[in-house]
């Protein structure tokens, strides 16, 4: 149980409230008393000195007080009543870090099993890829699958999870687990990471190795690569690369660190599988790339204006020209363009596509469309002029070679920094509480004991030996 109160700051007040209460009740103008003699008054007072009697007026009197001071604090009971309950746990890469000992999984597992128990019905969800779920069913029979579940070598959707629990228990209060921040609607939520020290590889690639430090300071190390170590150097929370012989680098950190899964990288290039119409100069370039003619292909290479939206991505050349024009710019975001520069070269006008999705990839400076491009596609002009141009080559590199490299042990790079700590958002309670009507309540009933002992019964005792006299 918890105890909350919406005013705190009045129960500051308590030893002020308290002070006047005892202040008044000590001025108060004393009762007259018939006595028979002075000195009687006077021997009995020295008595009572000497052994004081509790003053139950004042004690009912102060707790009065101090019962609406409490009632004006607003408190309220929280109690933690068991119910349906959804409990997303984090999958990510991170979470088998052992920063937090045995792991941050492991951890997660305990926490997680805490809270199932006391369910009567729940759900759990894994947020894998896709999200994996589990009921509903009594919490305690989920238990099983709990220890099944372990960190894959990817990042967490909780956000997806979270909502594929809510639809299989649409009533129950939502729990996530993660060393991640906690999702948007989230109930409740328990942090797991820690602040341990990692290193991993955050990229891989022909002639380079990249390594990323999710430490406090710089990390002095050594990089095995093809069984050559070379000495690296990695400031605080970022990165640095290093320049290899390589084109197909198999790398390993000489380290001992918090999470294991990024310490071995590997990349390597397969064969892109193509399909093409006869053409000596194409064929030559596809052979050089280590391309293999195969069904279903990769990439297509066809001739002809595209008359509808292309379904494979497919590169596409014009079979005739509208004239020609000097290239003025280029859209310069798309990935295949990188190191290919046609500014200042003349290519031939293709038609433009009559499928809808195509956009000018280089025009003229009269705004002539020259080449155009798609989400799933490249349209070109005819390839007889361009196979001559020296930026030919370039592109075909650029997209072919991507679809055959390969690439082992690498994780998203906020995996492998490690997500550090983050407040807990502790799950709302099953049952509040209102106390403020019950101790107001209270407060009344010891003012009307106080009324009834010290005031109306005195007054009645005064009262009616009056009455009984005759002729009073």
């Amino acid at each position: 149980m918890q105890l909350v109160f919406a005013s705190p700051w009045i129960l500051a007040l308590a030893p002020l409230a308290l002070g006047l209460v005892w202040w008044w009740y000590r001025r108060r103008r004393p009762l007259e008393r018939r006595v028979a003699g002075l000195w009687l008054w006077q021997k009995a007072q020295r008595k009572g000195r000497a052994r004081r009697r509790l003053d139950l007026r004042l004690v009912l009197l102060l707790l009065a007080a101090l019962l609406t001071l409490l009632a004006l604090a607003g408190p309220e009971a929280r109690l933690q009543r068991p119910g349906p309950l959804v409990v997303v746990l984090d999958t990510s890469a991170s979470m088998a870090a052992t920063d937090l000992l045995p792991s941050r999984m492991e951890r997660a597992k305990s926490l997680a099993q805490r809270y199932l128990t006391s369910a009567p019905r729940a759900v759990l969800v894994a947020a894998d890829h896709p999200p994996q779920t589990f009921g509903p069913a009594p919490g305690r029979s989920l238990v099983g699958a709990l220890e099944q579940v372990q960190p894959k070598p990817h990042s967490a959707r909780l956000d997806e999870a979270l909502a594929r629990g809510r639809a299989l228990l649409p009533e129950a209060r939502t729990l996530v687990i993660s060393d991640k921040p906690p999702p948007q609607g989230a109930d409740g939520y328990l942090n797991v990471a820690g602040n341990g020290f990692n290193v991993g590889i955050s990229a891989i690639g022909p002639g380079f190795v990249a390594v990323a430090n999710a430490g406090p300071g710089v990390w002095r190390g050594e990089v095995e690569v093809d069984g050559r170590r070379y000495p690296l150097e990695v400031p605080a929370r970022g990165f640095a690369g290093l320049e290899v012989a390589s084109a197909t680098p198999s790398a390993r950190l000489v380290v001992q660190d918090a999470l294991a899964l990024d310490d071995q990288a590997r990349f390597s290039r397969r064969r892109v599988r193509v399909e093409s119409p006869p053409s000596p100069a194409l064929d030559r370039l596809l052979e050089l790339l280590g391309t293999v003619r195969g069904n279903p292909a990769e990439v297509v290479f066809a001739q002809g204006t595209p008359g509808r939206e292309p379904t494979r991505f497919t590169v596409f050349f014009a079979q005739e020209a509208r004239g020609q024009a000097a290239v003025f710019d280029a859209e310069r975001t798309l990935p295949y363009l990188r190191g290919v520069e046609l500014v200042g070269y003349t290519l031939q006008i293709p038609p433009p596509p009559s499928s809808p999705g195509w956009r000018p990839l280089a025009w003229s400076e009269e705004d002539v469309a020259l080449a155009w491009y798609h989400p799933s596609g490249v349209y070109l002009p005819p390839l007889d002029r361009l196979k001559d141009l020296p930026a030919f080559p370039v592109l075909l590199y650029n997209l072919v070679a991507p679809l055959g490299e390969q690439r082992s042990g690498l994780l998203l790079p906020e995996e492998t920094l490690l997500p550090r700590p983050v407040p807990n958002l502790p799950l709302p309670p099953g049952l509040r509480l209102g106390l403020a009507p019950w101790l107001a309540l209270a407060a009344a009933l010891v003012l009307a004991l106080e009324f009834y002992l010290f005031q109306y019964r005195p007054l009645r005792a005064r009262v009616e030996p009056q009455a009984q006299i005759p002729g009073a």
